[in-house]
């Protein structure tokens, strides 16, 4: 891999930017099919062509969303170069981009139009995207590299940008879609429907979009141990439920000012874990209790633009509440922290690995809030020089409450004395209040050199309060313990775009990018605190060229990269008077090359045929020893960051034919995705280290359509039935069976849908 990379790097210095093909659409000129641009906002000036955007980004227009079925991030994220994840269910993923992967807060920022719903950043809360189903999308952007200037904490490595339809004034208008399917392995079929209804309330003024969707996914992993609740095993665990819908309202109140308003609630509910335990054969798992998620999410917006002779100011404030209540089973937490159970009533593998299961279940309701506003100018002067500029304030609150017990066979609590009072009984309640100013400045050297500026002023103040409810030595609940810490610093960023013709452009680009630090929970039963950990930095050094060629017919885009991750937050052992504890600290330095190549190509000119992919071949190692202890494994310099492969990849192959009825075309497409091998420690010699990934997904689709109104697609998901690992959990303590995510089995289905 080493040679590889000294390759990669010297072809970096030859052709080098950003990689996209997803997003291509396709169109005629001079009698021959050309690849069609794609608009985004990424870089908050108002729309411009992809292809003329000096940064890395990937897009997905709602047009191609609805022919291929993307409706969750499982569906594009593979598509994404330089995109991994992981995964422990609905709801409860982590977005990784170009490696950057540890332990905490969210290295990925997420919206949802302006509504942030980023991870939080208490314990590895970064893992707790939701999960929002995307029904009736204008398209999603994918910003790679530190984007700290524009979009600020969270968005260390990039950003996601979930880009909803807006209503529409000027006609009455709507759409259903159903879909159907089998998976491999389950009992049941998988179903979804989604309508929308877009309504003029006045006349090329005022309108509102109505989006509902519900969606039902068939489990295929099965419980087998017949103990669980009302004593029997369970078929279809992973069994999953989502429902919501979206109300949006735009008044156009005059040619320069716009109001859009946008309420969303969703409902998502699992009836077990989302993960099998490969002691117990492929798609098994065996629990003495259930494991449920249920969410509710409720997000609110409000946005404002008023179109000056000079620029735009935009204004948006945006509220997001999510509650989960969350059991699973407590298994590991009992063996752990229940000094008065014996070694045989924990999980220790040997020939009867069931009775050795302590039956029990851990209770965590959480909620978590978050406030958001931001208002900023994009200007519009005549001349060389342009700004963006704005100031952005956001306030977080999370309640978090654990609370675990041992069970009866029916699933109630049983009061066990002496036992009961553990450090896991807790409730902690967290605030975390950002501001910030910022402002990227463009000038144009000349016609075809610019220069661009950007600086961003934040300030964290964190603090958090937290209360054992029944401690190892009393009954009663301990005094709160409250902590607190603040932190400010000045992200920059500098870029320089070069238009080479029309057809081709280069850019260079220096950016940092922050994740905010954050309180370590105190130890409630003894009082003792410690540090509050930092923030962590990602210096990037990106070098890119994106360009047609061929009239259109050929698109290259290829990027290289180099980031220098300092202060990394993760699991860390502090000892005190007290005794060890496990805590969150900024352990090391981590480096991070990357090189992506991608392309779409339109080789004939009577066929309308489009084969694309694109490759990523990802270097992160730790560039010093981990600088604070974590046991016996404490990561050396040169350990591969966990969970992230060095190499992916994916394909596809497109073919769009007119059909024998008048007016429907049809279309053919397959996608290959290749996820490389990665780890889940950094040592090799961990007795918790596991690998993962190395499997390969093949996706086939037919789609008809009429161009105005009706369309059919059929689809074969994960062809060859591969089982790969998409996720490996094992237990530090090897307290429990290993669990492993694994990749949707076969899927057939078909999809019918009418526009109205």
């Amino acid at each position: 891999m080493n040679t590889i990379f000294r390759v990669s790097r010297l072809a970096a210095c030859v052709a080098v930017g950003s990689v996209y093909w997803q997003q291509a659409a396709f169109a005629q000129q001079e009698g021959r099919p050309v690849i069609e641009e794609v608009m985004v906002t990424a870089s908050k000036r108002g729309a411009m062509a992809l292809q003329d955007v000096p940064m890395a980004i990937q897009a997905f227009t709602g047009d191609e969303m609805e022919k291929r079925g993307i409706v969750e991030f499982g569906d594009y994220a593979r598509d994404i170069s330089g995109l991994t994840f992981e995964d422990q269910g609905p709801g409860d993923k982590k977005y990784v981009l170009r490696g950057t992967q540890s332990t905490g807060a969210a290295t990925t920022g997420v919206y949802f139009d302006d509504i942030v719903m980023t991870g939080s950043n208490r314990q590895d809360g970064g893992g707790r995207q939701p999960d929002i189903r995307l029904v009736d999308m204008e398209r999603i952007e994918v910003l790679k590299g530190p984007q700290g200037t524009l979009y600020g904490a969270g968005s260390m490595s990039g950003t996601i940008r979930m880009i909803t339809n807006k209503p529409d004034a000027t006609e009455f208008n709507g759409s259903i879609n159903v879909a159907g399917s089998r998976t491999q392995y389950a009992d049941d079929p998988n179903y979804s429907y989604d309508g929308v209804l877009n309504v003029p309330l006045i006349a090329d003024k005022l309108a509102l979009r109505l989006v509902g969707y519900q969606a039902k996914q068939a489990g295929f992993i099965d419980d087998t141990l017949d103990y669980g609740i009302g004593g029997l095993g369970v078929e279809g665990a992973n069994e999953s439920d989502i429902s919501g819908g979206r109300a949006a309202l735009r008044w156009q109140v005059n040619d320069r000012l716009t109001v859009d308003v946008m309420a969303i609630h969703q409902e998502t509910d699992t009836e077990g874990a989302s993960w099998y335990q490969p002691l117990y054969g492929e798609f098994v798992q065996r629990n003495y209790q259930r494991l449920y998620w249920d969410e509710s999410l409720d997000a609110y917006n409000l946005a404002i633009e008023w179109s000056a002779d000079h620029g735009t100011f935009s204004g948006n404030v945006s509220y997001m509440d999510r509650e989960i209540f969350y059991q699973f089973p407590a298994t590991r937490i009992l063996c752990t922290i229940y000094s008065g159970i014996d070694n045989p009533a924990c999980f220790s593998p040997g020939p009867d690995d069931v009775a050795l299961q302590a039956n029990g279940f851990l209770l965590q309701p959480q909620d978590r809030s978050i406030l958001s506003t931001e208002f900023r100018y994009a200007s519009d002067w005549e001349g060389p020089i342009q700004l963006v500029s704005g100031i952005f304030y956001q306030e977080e609150e999370s309640n978090f409450t654990s609370t675990v017990s041992f069970a009866s066979p029916d699933g109630t609590a049983l009061p066990i004395s002496d036992r009961q009072n553990v450090n896991s009984n807790r409730t902690v309640i967290g605030t975390i209040e950002q501001t910030a100013v910022f402002a990227e400045l463009s000038y144009d050297i000349t016609e075809a050199l610019t220069a661009t500026l950007g600086l961003r002023a934040f300030k964290f103040d964190v603090g958090e309060s937290g209360q054992n409810l029944a401690t190892r030595n009393r009954p009663e609940p301990a005094d709160p313990v409250r902590t607190k810490s603040d932190e400010s610093d000045i992200t920059p960023k500098l870029s320089l775009s070069y238009v080479f013709s029309d057809d081709l452009t280069g850019y260079a680009t220096y950016a940092e990018g922050f994740r905010s630090g954050g309180n370590n929970e105190p130890d409630f039963a003894t009082g003792q605190t410690f540090p509050a950990f930092e923030s962590d930095s990602l210096q990037s050094y990106e070098v890119g060229l994106k360009g047609f060629f061929f009239s259109g017919a050929l698109q290259l885009d290829t990027a290289a990269y180099y980031m220098d991750w300092s202060d990394i937050q993760s699991r860390v052992l502090a000892s005190e008077d007290a005794g060890t504890f496990l805590i969150l600290g900024n352990v090391g330095r981590a480096s991070i090359t990357g090189l992506e190549l991608g392309g779409v190509f339109r080789p004939d000119t009577t066929l309308d045929l489009a084969i694309g992919g694109n490759i990523t071949v990802l270097e992160a190692e730790l560039s010093e020893d981990a600088s604070v202890g974590a046991g016996e494994f404490t990561p050396e310099k040169g350990d591969r960051i966990p969970d992230v492969p060095e190499f992916t990849a994916n394909a596809f192959v497109e073919y769009v034919f007119p059909m024998p009825m008048n007016g429907w075309e049809g279309s053919l497409r397959a996608d290959y995705a290749f996820v490389g091998k990665s780890y889940r420690t950094f040592r090799p010699e961990d007795p918790s280290q596991r690998e993962q990934g190395d499997y390969s997904l093949v996706n086939l689709g037919f789609n008809v359509d009429d161009g105005e109104r009706y369309r059919i697609g059929l689809f074969v998901d994960n062809l060859l039935n591969e089982n790969g690992t998409v996720t490996h959990f094992v237990d530090a303590n090897l307290r429990r069976p290993d669990q492993v995510t694994p990749t949707q089995p076969r899927t057939v289905g078909l999809r019918l849908g009418i526009d109205f």
